[in-house]
C-alpha cells in the first residue's frame, strides 16, 4: 500500500507543534503496516518555505530549523516529479484554488491510486465535496 504525505506532516512531526503525537501516531501506523510514503518533490521546498516563516517569525532559531530538516528530511519519502501538470491545474480549478501545489499532491494520489493525508482541514472539506482523494489526520 502508499500514502500520499502533504508537508505538514512532516513540518509538525520535526517541530514543538503540538499536534506532534497525533502525527508520530500516524506515521506509526503507517510503518506498522509497511505503506509506502510518497510526495511531490516540490515537498521540500514547502518545507524550507514553512521553516522560514518560523524563523522570520522567531518561533524557532537557526539551529533549531537545521535540526528540524534533518529530521524532516530524514523521513523516507518516495519523490515523484510532476507528471501530469494539466491534470493538476484541473484539480487546482476544481479546488477553486490559485496555484497547483495542493493539486499536486492530489494528482500523485490518483497515480499511485491512494489518498493524501493532510492536516489541512480546508483542503481535506474541499477536496471531500468534489470527491477527491484527501484524508484529515485526526486522532483514532
Amino acid at each position: 500500500m502508499a500514502a500520499v504525505i502533504d508537508s505538514n506532516l512532516l513540518i509538525v512531526l520535526a517541530t514543538d507543534d503540538p499536534r506532534k503525537p497525533l502525527v508520530e501516531a500516524q506515521f506509526d501506523f503507517w510503518e506498522a503496516e509497511d505503506e509506502e510514503l510518497h510526495a511531490p518533490s516540490l515537498i521540500r521546498y514547502e518545507i524550507a518555505n514553512a521553516f522560514t516563516r518560523l524563523v522570520t517569525a522567531g518561533a524557532i532559531n537557526e539551529a533549531q530549523m537545521t535540526e528540524a530538516w534533518e529530521k524532516a528530511t530524514a523521513v523516507p519519502v518516495t519523490l515523484h516529479e510532476l507528471r501530469d501538470g494539466p491534470g493538476a491545474v484541473k484539480i487546482a480549478v476544481r479546488l477553486r484554488r490559485q496555484s497547483a501545489y495542493d493539486a499536486a499532491y492530489i494528482a500523485l494520489a490518483k497515480t499511485l491510486e491512494t489518498h493524501v493525508w493532510t492536516l489541512d482541514g480546508r483542503l481535506a472539506r474541499n477536496a471531500a465535496g468534489s470527491g477527491l482523494p484527501v484524508r484529515l489526520v485526526e486522532a483514532r
